[in-house]
């Protein structure tokens, strides 16, 4: 209660009961606080399972947190707590397992608190059915380690986080007391959750017969990292994906650097043999690399000869280029960038270079005003989305589909709500030939921007797309050109760079298997005369994936005298022979079913199918290691170490196939 006191000159006693009366309505909290301080509830050692919420009289009110979301309003005497207490045992047992006796009377000294015995029984009955109730299993000191460090590696946070005081004070608030691990505990636990990932994953590729792998190297903050991904397809044709590697390398590496990497991170994971193709993009680095060491069928026959491998090893007179040339996979082409690349610089220097190529610079020069504009003021933001009812994305750099899709928004919007965006913004207005122009511009190029999005797919984007997708990219080009007059030599420009930069691909035997034994395809898109050879190759890998499976299914068991000779029926020559193979080969491709699953119906295709198409067309996963989110990540960025940070990019990368995070 609080208490007033008044002179009694000058004031009535009416007056000053009314003073003290609007007082203690103004301060209604210190009086409940203090009515309450003296009931058995406020130091009852179950107290924090209930809320209180109202004296009445001689008892008061509370709510049970236990019944959430359910609203249970429960009534007991200010100087007893026996009501509370049957209530748990009656509907909360599991919280409260051992008995809970009746609270000793107000004039003993434990109605103060629980004594040490009590709350050593109630950590004890928390901790046994920690796992068995969820309202409890957070509250675990081993549950909060977990949450802590998935939280890290997760969003990939510095360590650093764990000694900060703020942070450490809204995890024990929260965890009821519980202490944040040191950095020290994160470093061992990191540790040992690698050392798990690492050791489910090389059990899982022991496991795969082919997979194909991507890599790729950022150099940022003075630091330069090579990251490497693989990539598998289940026998249900799903692909699976892991990272194996994000290491730092010196930021002057040269082709020697990438092969030695590239040969550490295969055999360190035991997949040398398996690797169908490496995916990178066109740097210079890698071109070379590939060219000068690749183990491709690109020598003559005629010109290998056999070595003496004890004097090699002996003397090392071939050195380490042997070794490096002999374990490298083929090389695969980042296809989505080869394309890009075509986009960005073919097509744009045959647009800047033709009769429209001032109208081109003028027109796009006003939409990147704009697209400054926006990025730069909120306001302006705020003005487009008021006029337009969008939101416009500025253009990576370096990307012609990301400006495509930007122009494309911008003429999707009517004459009418263009220049008021531009007087709005107060960007100069476009003219009617410059709309008519990126009009027509982003029509006629909208076949390039579709296939580029079709290339850097992961899941369910395979090698087998690229020859189909670029052989319909060219066919709708040129029937575009029969159509404009203003990219006509631009068109023809695209479609002879097309040709040139994708060479290698469209004579890649692998590359016509591979389309071959996709269902959509078969040989569809081959002229008539091409058709049979093509289809006696696939006879013959139907043939060869067959022994193979033969050989791995028999490798290490016993050789029965009638499975070393193969005459006569039921032999296992004629079992998996080239007539079977053939058979198999004609009725698929008299198929029109275009769905993946059919190839269940033809197992040697379709062993054939994920022999090649295990390969990417594409180097964008490899991509993905080094972003969280929208933003790039770095060591350096995220206060890590290097060897913590590729730990970490690794376990949040494979986090969908391993358990370590769980």
């Amino acid at each position: 209660m609080n208490y007033c006191s008044f002179s009694s000159t000058g004031n009535s006693k009416r007056k000053r009961e009314e003073m003290c009366l609007l007082f203690e309505l103004s301060t209604p909290e210190p009086r409940v606080k203090m009515e309450r301080s003296r009931t058995a509830f406020d130091h009852w050692m179950h107290k924090h399972h209930f809320t209180f919420r109202d004296t009445r009289g001689r008892n008061i009110t509370v709510q049970c947190n236990l019944c959430l979301p359910k609203i249970n309003i429960l009534s007991t005497a200010r100087d007893s707590t026996s009501n509370l207490k049957k209530h748990l045992e009656r509907k909360h047992s599991v919280v409260c397992r051992k008995r809970i006796r009746d609270a000793p009377s107000s004039d003993g000294p434990s109605n103060y608190g629980p004594s040490i015995m009590e709350n050593q029984m109630e950590e004890s009955a928390e901790a046994k059915e920690a796992k068995s109730d969820p309202t409890i299993y957070y509250q675990t000191q081993s549950r909060l380690n977990a949450l802590v460090f998935n939280f890290i590696v997760e969003d990939v946070q510095p360590i650093s986080i764990l000694e900060q005081p703020g942070f450490r004070k809204l995890i024990e608030a929260l965890s009821r007391g519980k202490k944040v691990m040191s950095p020290n505990a994160f470093v061992t636990r990191l540790d040992m959750a690698f050392d798990r990932m690492k050791g489910e994953l090389k059990a899982k590729l022991d496991k795969v017969q082919t997979l194909c792998t991507t890599a790729d190297i950022w150099s940022v903050q003075d630091r330069s990292y090579f990251g490497m991904t693989c990539h598998w397809l289940e026998d249900n044709l799903e692909r699976k994906s892991a990272a194996l590697a994000c290491t730092r390398i010196p930021i002057s590496y040269t082709c020697e650097t990438i092969i030695a990497k590239i040969q550490e991170i295969h055999s360190s994971y035991n997949i040398e043999s398996k690797v169908q193709a490496t995916v990178t993009d066109n740097c210079n680095n890698f071109v070379k690399a590939f060219k000068e060491f690749s183990s491709e069928d690109d020598q003559e026959v005629e010109d290998s000869h056999f070595e003496d491998l004890g004097g090699i090893l002996c003397d090392g007179e071939m050195g380490g280029d042997f070794f490096l040339s002999y374990f490298l996979p083929p090389h695969q082409r980042c296809a989505a960038q080869t394309l890009n690349l075509i986009a960005s610089k073919d097509l744009a220097d045959a647009v800047s270079n033709g009769t429209a190529g001032k109208l081109h610079s003028s027109a796009i020069a006003k939409c990147a005003a704009i697209w400054h504009k926006t990025h730069s003021s909120t306001e302006s933001a705020e003005a487009l989305e008021s006029i337009a009812k969008m939101t416009i994305t500025v253009p990576c750099l370096n990307k012609w589909s990301s400006e495509y899709y930007a122009v494309n928004k911008l003429m999707s919007l009517t004459d009418s709500q263009l220049n008021e965006l531009t007087e709005a913004l107060g960007v100069t207005r476009f003219t009617p030939d410059e709309t008519a122009y990126l009009t027509e511009y982003t029509d006629v190029f909208k076949p390039v921007a579709f296939a580029l999005d079709l290339l850097q797919g992961e899941e369910k984007c395979f090698l087998g797309i690229v020859i189909p997708t670029l052989l319909t990219l060219k066919r709708k080009l040129e029937e575009k050109a029969a159509n404009t007059h203003l990219f006509s030599k631009v068109i023809e420009n695209t479609v002879k760079a097309i040709d040139s930069r994708f060479k290698q691909v469209f004579d890649s035997s692998d590359a016509r298997l591979a389309t071959a034994t996709m269902p959509q395809f078969r040989l569809w898109w081959l002229p008539e005369d091409e058709r049979e050879a093509l289809r006696a190759q696939l006879i013959t890998e139907v043939v060869q994936v067959d022994q193979g499976t033969e050989e791995t299914e028999t490798n290490g068991g016993s050789v029965h005298e009638d499975d070393f000779f193969s005459y006569g029926p039921g032999s296992s020559g004629n079992k998996g022979g080239k007539r079977e193979a053939a058979e198999e080969v004609w009725l698929y491709l008299q198929g029109t079913n275009k769905d993946l699953k059919c190839l269940n119906e033809f197992p040697g295709v379709k062993k054939v199918f994920i022999k090649f198409n295990t390969t990417l067309p594409s180097s964008a996963p490899v991509q993905h290691l080094f972003s969280n989110g929208a933003n790039a990540v770095t060591a350096k960025g995220n206060h890590l170490a290097d060897e913590h940070f590729e730990r970490v990019l690794l376990l949040r990368y494979n986090s969908k196939i391993t358990t370590a995070l769980e």
